[in-house]
């Protein structure tokens, strides 16, 4: 379940989808400096071309292995440091200065390259077959009007699995975040609530049931989105006796 490599059955059930891969804001600019993002265990370089383009190369040059990191992102493309090979957004080998000018075997040369979307100030990929890419979902955020977006990127030393297992658990509310959650007094009386999940077109709806008094009982609910997303609710709003 939790090896998403390439050629593992988790890993490619994980390509089947746009998945995030980073921030708009690490990559502002058009030929700004690239960045390195690993995903699903491939080490991979992301950058903006001149026309501000989104590209996700794999790592390493094709021809000496050397780090695309540390390339040169300019003219539309990301050219190698070592001997000046230059990619663009879609793996296309462009230019290779160190060989004979009369060699066309640049034509027949493909990197490894994943197709892009970006989208409420998030970059999306898809890394699966290309004659099996899916239409981007409309999660209804993407709707919002730019001043009601606010991404956040944390790290989390965990796979993903751990990361869901943490959403879904509502229980550990009661006690790690009994300081810090307002109105929280009424959730510590039941450390144990009763867990159930519902099928969905999407995947699936968490739901934790407390009793929260004699007569009340808080119903909290998390939807899980395939592959491996989750809502986690606030805190109530409302007052709880």
């Amino acid at each position: 379940m939790t090896r998403v490599g390439a050629g593992t059955p988790m890993g490619e059930l994980m390509r089947r989808y746009w998945i995030p891969a980073l921030l708009s804001e690490e990559i502002p600019a058009p030929d700004c400096a690239p960045v390195r993002v690993r995903l699903l265990g491939e080490d991979l370089v992301a950058f903006r071309d001149s026309r501000g383009r989104i590209g996700l190369l794999g790592e390493h040059c094709a021809h000496r292995g050397t780090s695309l990191f540390f390339g040169r992102n300019e003219e539309c493309g990301l050219r190698c440091i070592y001997h000046g090979w230059k990619y663009d957004v879609d793996g296309h080998v462009l230019e290779t200065p160190a060989e004979p000018t009369d060699r066309e075997f640049k034509k027949k040369l493909r990197h490894v390259a994943y197709p892009c979307k970006e989208i409420a100030r998030m970059i999306f990929t898809y890394m699966g077959p290309a004659e099996k890419e899916p239409l981007f979902p409309r999660y209804e955020w993407v709707s919002l009007a730019e001043e009601q977006i606010c991404p956040v990127k944390s790290y989390l030393q965990c796979n993903y699995l751990q990361g869901i297992e943490g959403d879904f658990d509502s229980s550990h509310t009661s006690f790690l975040h009994n300081n810090n959650i307002r109105n929280a007094e009424p959730l510590k009386r039941d450390g144990a609530p009763l867990l159930e999940a519902e099928d969905t077109h999407y995947g699936m709806r968490a739901i934790s049931i407390r009793k929260v008094g004699t007569e009340q009982v808080y119903v909290r609910t998390s939807p899980y989105i395939m592959p491996s997303f989750s809502i986690v609710p606030g805190p109530p709003t409302a007052k709880i006796r």
